[in-house]
């Protein structure tokens, strides 16, 4: 939600710091006019489509990894840390030293 906040609030600045310069001729006006409302239409949609987007019970409780088979690596050891790629099934465990779920 943060950051639906955030995207909304860099969105109505960068909308508001750019002010339009009187044009020379009228036509120019009637474009910019119109190109203003396309682009408030275009913040519109993609406001609408932030909101409408909500995170199920699972998403929120639990990290979406993906599910390994037994013998497949389940995690990547890059220094001194651990990145896990993928969920152990039911019954074995992800082991440090080989990197496999066993």
């Amino acid at each position: 939600m943060a950051r639906t906040g955030t995207l909304l609030l860099a969105l109505c600045v960068l909308l508001c710091s750019v002010s339009p310069a009187s044009p020379a001729r009228p036509g120019e006006q009637k474009r910019e006019l119109s190109l203003y409302l396309y682009q408030l239409g275009v913040l519109q949609n993609v406001l609408e489509k932030l909101q409408n987007r909500r995170m199920t019970i699972w998403e929120r409780k639990h990290s979406r990894l993906p599910n390994c088979n037994v013998g497949d690596f389940c995690t990547v050891k890059k220094g001194p840390r651990f990145g896990q790629l993928c969920d152990c099934p039911r019954g074995s465990k992800c082991n440090l030293f080989f990197l496999k779920c066993l």
